[in-house]
């Protein structure tokens, strides 16, 4: 269930959703063939409030991307409305225009080349 749809006044339901998120996230960096878990996303702080009519909360999230190779962080707040299409615009946009990583090092492509993993079949 995405963020969004939760209509409960239990801060838990909203967290264990976000960490699905951060989970997802960490997962699919781990297992891609180009970054190898070069990427971490973490959250590190969460806030909640109930709705004036009790129909549910707004909850806010601070998460953490840090580049392990370099060691560079990045913060961003993110709210519970379309914070998993957030969360990868953020992460591309910190990837590809704030640290600049296809710039500064060598070509991710040959380097996976080098290490031995391959892309994956696609046909």
């Amino acid at each position: 269930m995405a963020l969004r749809d939760l209509k409960t006044l239990n801060r838990g339901k909203y967290q264990h959703a976000m960490n699905k998120l951060v989970r997802k996230f960490n997962k699919s960096i781990q297992e891609d063939w180009l970054w190898n878990s070069r990427f971490v996303m973490r959250q590190k702080a969460f806030y909640c409030r109930p709705y004036d009519d009790h129909s549910g909360m707004e909850c806010d999230f601070i998460l953490e991307l840090k580049d392990t190779k370099t060691g560079k962080v990045e913060t961003k707040h993110v709210d519970q409305y379309d914070a998993s299409y957030k969360i990868w615009e953020w992460a591309n946009s910190c990837i590809t225009e704030t640290w600049k990583v296809w710039q500064e090092d060598p070509n991710p492509n040959e380097q996976a080349r080098i290490e031995g993993r391959q892309p994956p079949e696609l046909w």
